[in-house]
């Protein structure tokens, strides 16, 4: 990579880290995304997690020949939904920006590219993010994940338009796209994994918070929607979903106080229980109905009579009842800005990806 100065004097590199535990099936096309890139990467860390796999053997044969890249195996796993291996990571990293990916997740051409631009235009950011698409298990394209759209070119927020952002709108950051300034993110304390699944949206919701993000619209991230994701795991056990959520409310106001107010912890509760019902296909309902009030929990059971057959009716009552105060940004940042961002791909032939 061409070294570039960057506004703050300090030169612009990246290290790219991919903690890996048993997702050999996912890990080459993980690995040939990140090495594809028109700009590689200064270093490519992949974290082996003692997978009892074959993924040393993958990992070993996709990196061969590129001497950025490099693979460490961990003596003993370390568990905890790889919460610890990402933070070894992070510890591990040299460059200036570090940036996580998941092994059964990959990148579009151009991500590295476009963070390059946008955090060399605005070295005081803590992180930048883009949009991702959705595919499943056999790398079929299933839709663009719904993140609000927040401008339809690449923009910089500052911390109190984050912060404004994220209580008003709700999040639009996504892990498959986020890199971090590697020293805000360990001013911030890295990844907490006794949030479990919610552990990176935490993190990045705190840098953003004190340093800014650059936000583009380009889907350049994609998410495999799978069975065993971590966050799904997280978000539908209603006993690990709550336990986040009360480290959430008490570790927020700690770290990022002009963030999580009183205010924002009750619209975050609110908003992953929708996700926990829509998620478990309303399996979880009773015990989010046992933590409601008492119009909500009449709402709620209003909406367990429609038949699971009809999953978008139900899906879209959820909604109205756990995030009202979503609704009309929904609509417009995130429905009507996801549509004109999907048209605008198909119009330059990049809809949907070549997956």
């Amino acid at each position: 990579m061409n070294t570039v100065i960057a506004q703050d004097g300090e030169p612009f590199s990246l290290s790219v880290v991919v903690p890996n535990f048993n997702d050999a099936k996912y890990l080459k096309r993980c690995i040939e995304s990140v090495v594809a890139q028109d700009i590689s990467p200064d270093e490519f860390i992949i974290l082996d997690d003692s997978s009892t796999d074959n993924s040393v053997k993958v990992i070993s044969e996709a990196i061969h020949g590129y001497p950025f890249a490099r693979l460490v195996q961990n003596p003993v796993n370390l568990g905890q939904g790889g919460v610890p291996n990402a933070n070894k990571g992070l510890q591990t990293a040299r460059c200036k920006y570090v940036y996580f990916l998941g092994a059964n997740d990959f990148v579009l051409p151009g991500l590295f590219r476009k963070m390059k631009e946008c955090l060399e235009a605005n070295p005081e950011a803590g992180l930048f993010s883009a949009m991702v698409w959705l595919v499943d298990e056999d790398d079929h394209y299933l839709r663009m994940h719904p993140s609000p759209v927040l401008s339809l070119q690449d923009k910089f927020l500052p911390p109190q338009q984050c912060r404004e952002v994220m209580a008003s709108k709700g999040s639009w950051l996504t892990g498959q796209t986020t890199v971090y300034r590697r020293e805000a993110l360990i001013e911030a304390g890295g990844f907490d994994a006794t949030l479990g699944g919610l552990c990176d949206l935490l993190a990045a919701q705190v840098v953003a918070s004190r340093y800014g993000a650059v936000f583009s619209p380009s889907p350049l991230g994609v998410m495999r929607i799978h069975r065993g994701a971590f966050l799904v795991a997280t978000v539908t056990d209603p006993q690990i979903l709550d336990a986040a959520l009360d480290e959430v409310a008490r570790r927020g106001p700690l770290v990022a106080p002009l963030l999580f107010t009183p205010g924002m912890l009750q619209r975050t509760r609110q908003r992953f229980y929708f996700a926990s019902l829509r998620l478990s296909l309303g399996a979880t309902i009773k015990h989010i109905q046992s933590n409601s009030g008492v119009l909500r929990r009449m709402a709620l059971s209003m909406a367990d009579v429609v038949p699971k057959s009809f999953g978008a009716v139900r899906t879209a009552l959820y909604f109205l009842i756990m995030r009202p105060f979503d609704i009309l940004p929904t609509l417009w940042y995130r429905m009507l800005g996801a549509g004109i961002i999907q048209l605008r791909e198909r119009v330059a032939n990049r809809y949907p990806p070549h997956c």
